[in-house]
């Protein structure tokens, strides 16, 4: 193993890039033996901004593996990689930011919205007709949704944390995060 170590050892990164490419571990290994610590430190300067460290490092890793069977030897490896890898940190900063919290006062609670109604209502004309409007936008959402997107998306509106709704449903906080992304999609022009 020392002389295939010792092969790849001498092999330029752009060789072990092509290697990689065309699927032989041992060069990809010497690859990761080479950048890990570039990657680290990329992954430092990111994480500082408030996000876990080992997310960065494995998007970078994931980054290099995309390096490799992208690279086309018009620039340096390594400035390529550099590139590749801060793109998908940037990535992974723009997904997390879409995913924070929406403060309470935004939200609009549908549990017990027609007693808000009739609250609200200063005649009993405007009381019906907020009444045929709700009816109406839930009967799109209805049609437009799956059946788990509009659960999902009515827990939500009630105040639910993607943890509580994850458990209530019995599914991954990853489903009900994808779940509100394909109903922010579909119902976008609803608004």
């Amino acid at each position: 193993m020392s002389k295939k170590h010792n092969a790849y050892s001498t092999q330029t990164d752009a060789a072990l890039a092509e290697l990689s490419r065309q699927g032989n571990e041992e060069a990809f290994d010497e690859l990761v033996r080479r950048y890990l610590s570039k990657i680290g430190y990329m992954a430092r300067r990111y994480s500082a901004q408030g996000y876990e460290q080992n997310d960065f490092v494995q998007e970078g890793l994931l980054g290099l593996l995309s390096a490799c069977r992208s690279y086309d030897g018009s620039t340096a490896f390594s400035t390529y990689l550099t590139v590749v890898a801060e793109r998908r940190f940037i990535s992974i900063i723009r997904r997390m930011n879409t995913q924070r919290a929406v403060p309470d006062a935004a939200l609009v609670r549908l549990e017990g919205l027609e007693d808000a109604l009739e609250d609200s209502a200063t005649s009993p004309e405007q009381l019906l007709m907020e009444r045929e409007q709700l009816s109406m936008m839930q009967s799109k959402l209805r049609a437009l949704l799956s059946e788990r997107e509009y659960q999902v998306l009515m827990l939500y509106a009630s105040g639910l944390s993607y943890a509580a709704i994850a458990k209530k449903l019995g599914v991954s906080e990853k489903s009900v995060d994808n779940a509100l992304q394909r109903v922010r999609r579909k119902a976008g022009g609803l608004y």
